[in-house]
């Protein structure tokens, strides 16, 4: 389903290391907080939409997944049936941006992890 290896947005990789700074949470943890905050608030991820995956942290699957793996692979097949596995990696991309940038509307804040 997702590929092995993933990045995210350079933009969100950075604020996913800020955020570590100030909680010591890791940037892989923080993240599977972020893409279950935003299926929460109800974010649904358009094709129209432009995510750039011009990240430096690679991990692998595994490591950005952890043991929310099947979960995480579950809803989003269930929200997007129709996407191949590269689309499915950018809307998980795309709800973890949505859930960290600073002009995320899922609340009047960032979402704090």
């Amino acid at each position: 389903m997702l590929p092995n290896t993933m990045w995210l947005n350079k933009a969100v990789e950075d604020e996913l290391r800020k955020q570590k700074e100030i909680t010591g949470i890791t940037p892989n943890v923080a993240a599977r907080i972020a893409f279950f905050k935003s299926i929460e608030a109800g974010f649904i991820y358009d094709k129209s939409q432009q995510v750039q995956l011009n990240g430096t942290l690679k991990l692998d699957k595994v490591t950005w997944l952890g043991m929310t793996q099947l979960a995480t692979e579950l809803l989003l097949k269930q929200r997007y049936p129709g996407f191949t596995d590269k689309e499915l990696w950018i809307a998980w991309a795309a709800h973890i941006a949505k859930a960290v940038t600073s002009d995320d509307k899922l609340n009047s804040n960032k979402i704090k992890v």
